[in-house]
């Protein structure tokens, strides 16, 4: 559903890289930065990692809840251990952004399709009706891709786990595919044999557990907000009327 899952402050319009001259610093670093101040200590505030600048660290922080996970990004200064939580920008106004991490975004992938030289990663929710929307109108218009599908099912779509489990139990990336339409473009109903009590909330395989939270991880590293949800091969994010424009545009030269 296209909807904010968290409530973020952040401008994604322009996005400042950061100079490689700033290094990542060490796992025993981590440890000293997080002693430095006590906020840091909150066991629901995880610290994944941390670049040095001249006066401070900028960190990249996981916050946990019921609700599920968020990233944020923070600076600590060196100098009196004081924590500033949210977006920093640099003195021409460009947010500063942590890299993404590619590697956790392509283990996210629940599964792949398309032979197209252009690599595209779609975020999306099997029981989402925008989803459902977008699908069918993307039909014919994704050949010049290889898509990514991340599943991700949204925690107030009650069915959604159930449509990613029946679809994460293809044998291969061509049956999930199969599937993955027959839920998105045809309304079948054939999970509903893995719902054992519908008045609790649904129980995973072991595998597809795995594979969704994996998926839950690339989800909060693209920073997505909602489903649909695309991004290019940069991990940017793509509009999707500017895409089904680029396919409608080649299906009528």
């Amino acid at each position: 559903m296209k909807r904010s899952i968290f409530t973020m402050v952040t401008a994604m319009a322009t996005i400042t890289a950061l100079n490689a001259a700033e290094p990542m610093v060490d796992k025993a670093k981590l440890q000293e930065i997080k002693a430095a101040n006590k906020v840091l200590q909150n066991p629901t505030l995880h610290l994944i990692d941390a670049i040095e600048k001249p006066g401070s660290y900028f960190l990249k922080l996981e916050a946990r809840s019921p609700r599920g996970s968020q990233l944020l990004t923070a600076f600590l200064d060196k100098q009196t251990g004081e924590l500033h939580i949210g977006t920093g920008y640099e003195k021409d106004g460009k947010p500063i952004f942590f890299p993404k991490d590619a590697k956790i975004i392509k283990e996210g992938v629940s599964f792949s399709y398309g032979k197209g030289s252009k690599e595209i990663y779609l975020v999306t929710d099997p029981e989402c009706p925008y989803c459902s929307k977008f699908e069918k109108a993307a039909q014919g218009k994704l050949d010049a891709y290889r898509v990514h599908v991340i599943l991700f099912p949204l925690s107030f779509h009650k069915k959604a786990p159930a449509m990613a489990e029946w679809i994460m139990q293809g044998k291969d990336d061509a049956e999930r595919k199969e599937r993955f339409e027959q839920v998105m473009l045809h309304g079948s109903a054939k999970y509903q044999a893995l719902i054992k009590d519908d008045k609790k909330p649904f129980v995973y395989s072991p595998a597809v557990k795995q594979s969704i939270d994996r998926s839950s991880k690339a989800f909060m590293e693209l920073s997505a907000r909602g489903t649909p949800a695309i991004f290019d091969a940069n991990f940017e994010p793509l509009p999707i009327e500017t895409l089904l424009e680029a396919g409608k545009k080649k299906e009528n030269p």
